[in-house]
């Protein structure tokens, strides 16, 4: 999906911190060099939080000033521009466009590993997959769909590959289809490539990891890497996505399982409530959503309510039509 609103998101940006901004640092360039530590000052960190909250929903405070200047210092360096008012300049001109997916890549953290969680998969096996899977059959609905929202580098949607491989249901008589959608560039061209390195595989089960990983050392003591083999490869679809986009979301049509595990944590409460109603609208009636465990969306609980038989899943499903939103 593109990253690329409809219109220039500095006419409406709203400010991504809640601290009153003050006049920048005594530096005519934008740029604060302590101890060769790249720093923003204080208006334009606005600004550029201002810009990334308009294109990818999510929020950094004041005290991320720091983290956003490193990362924007290594696009200064790349486009080898003088300072960060350089880099702001260039993004708003017409021709700035074409970098938004690139500095929306350098913020965005791809925390993610094979089996994350292992307890909550089991939980999602157990008590949400093969139930749904069951009554499917009964249904004469033969196709399952899953998505991985902000899949990042493929590890948690090639879990789900691995573990419908591992239960006997791939080439059966009921068609899955796996879809992974990641706002970051960089990170859906390695889910797709399928590479990982140990961290990435420590919890996968030595017999899993060896039926269906191609393992390479690294020549003259390069890193060993682990690759995806291509049958479970080929399960699996990944494509550009932005949680914020709701025609774009749309079009990915209904899913029966949606993963959006460790993603609203970066949202406030506006764009989360965007982003569970862009899910919602998604998920089939009696599909499930299931986040992370510190996740929580009790101001979004009139779009999906925590399903209490399926609590150790963290399963979500829809609230039922006409459900009010309740003031916290």
């Amino acid at each position: 999906m593109s990253l690329v609103p409809s219109t220039s998101p500095f006419a409406s940006a709203t400010p991504a911190s809640s601290a009153t901004s003050a006049p920048a640092a005594p530096s005519a360039l934008g740029l604060v060099n302590a101890a060769n530590r790249p720093q923003l000052s204080d208006s334009l960190f606005v600004k550029f939080a201002s810009l990334i909250y308009e294109l990818s929903g999510m929020r950094f405070e004041a005290n991320k000033s720091y983290f956003i200047a490193s990362k924007l210092d290594l696009r200064v360096q790349a486009l080898g521009l003088k300072n960060f008012e350089a880099y702001l300049a260039y993004l708003e001109s017409p021709s700035g466009r074409s970098e938004y997916g690139f500095l929306i890549d350098e913020i965005t953290i791809n925390e993610t590993f094979f089996y994350r969680h292992e307890p909550q998969l089991q939980a999602f096996r157990d008590e949400v997959l093969m139930p749904m899977i069951f009554a499917r059959k009964a249904q004469r609905q033969m196709r399952f769909r899953i998505l991985s929202a902000a899949a990042s580098t493929g590890d948690e949607l090639y879990t789900v590959a691995l573990m419908l491989k591992d239960m006997g249901l791939v080439g059966k008589d009921m068609t899955f289809e796996l879809v992974g959608t990641d706002i970051c560039h960089d990170a859906l061209q390695k889910a797709r490539a399928g590479v990982y390195r140990k961290y990435n595989i420590r919890n996968v089960p030595a017999s899993i990891l060896q039926q269906n990983f191609d393992h390479a050392m690294g020549t003259g003591g390069g890193t060993e890497t682990w690759t995806i083999k291509p049958d479970i490869k080929s399960m699996c679809r990944f494509q550009e996505g932005n949680l914020m986009d709701t025609t774009r979301t749309s079009a990915l049509g209904k899913f029966d399982i949606i993963f959006c595990r460790n993603v609203l944590i970066y949202f406030d409460e506006a764009s989360k409530e965007k982003v569970v109603r862009n899910l919602s609208s998604i998920l089939n009636d009696d599909g499930f959503v299931l986040l992370g465990h510190s996740e929580n969306i009790y101001s979004q609980r009139h779009i999906l309510r925590p399903d209490k038989t399926h609590t150790n899943a963290i399963a979500y499903s829809k609230a039922p039509p006409g459900t009010p939103k309740y003031n916290v």
